[in-house]
């Protein structure tokens, strides 16, 4: 990581600053999820394209791990808000499951390098190593401001996300009902979505 930090009152940036003069479209995933949501992130993604598409992805849950990955993957220009300080190095990065926190590391700064990653932080992270409700509320409403579309990977529970995104005209990625029962939290996915790789790209879009 060698260019150099910008700061100013609000957030401090650390990448590629020309990112935010583009049509950007922003990807909100709740904490609980559908078992379904694998081929539904998938189909999407399908669906952009590299050379235009320029995606707002976080990284605090094991979906926005997983998603960040793929965009990666297929050489997408990407913005990555943090709920934390922005790093001295990628390896202070919560990149999440430890199968693929190397790769991600590898991904980010190929992606650094070929101008294609803007990492953004609140100055109200100065001291936060961990994600706290504080920090990723003003990642999450920072996002809310920044987008031109949004998508949203599936409604979850509770209102938060139609709170949030009132008045915005929102893309549901999986419209399957998030049962108590059978929801599953983003972080216990991650040894899951760990073993997902291309190779299982076709597969999983035909099941």
């Amino acid at each position: 990581m060698e260019k150099t930090e910008t700061r100013n009152t609000l957030f401090n940036y650390f990448g590629e600053q020309a990112l935010l003069k583009e049509m950007k479209t922003v990807f909100f995933c709740p904490y609980d999820v559908p078992e379904s949501i694998f081929k539904s992130i998938h189909q999407w993604i399908k669906t952009l394209n590299p050379e235009k598409d320029c995606v707002v992805c976080g990284n605090s849950t094991g979906i926005e791990r997983y998603t960040l990955r793929l965009l990666l993957r297929r050489k997408f220009s990407v913005i990555l808000p943090l709920a934390t300080v922005i790093p001295q190095c990628l390896e202070e990065l919560n990149l999440g499951w430890r199968m693929t926190e190397q790769e991600t590391m590898e991904l980010l700064d190929e992606a650094l390098a070929e101008h294609r990653l803007l990492m953004v932080a609140s100055t109200e992270n100065v001291s936060v190593s961990t994600p706290t409700k504080h920090t990723i509320l003003i990642r999450n409403y920072w996002m809310r401001w920044i987008g031109n579309r949004f998508v949203l990977a599936c409604n979850g529970k509770g209102g938060y996300f139609k709170h949030l995104l009132w008045k915005r005209e929102v893309e549901v990625l999986d419209l399957n009902e998030v049962k108590e029962k059978e929801s599953v939290k983003t972080n216990e996915l991650e040894p899951e979505l760990s073993v997902v790789c291309d190779d299982d790209y076709d597969y999983l879009l035909a099941v």
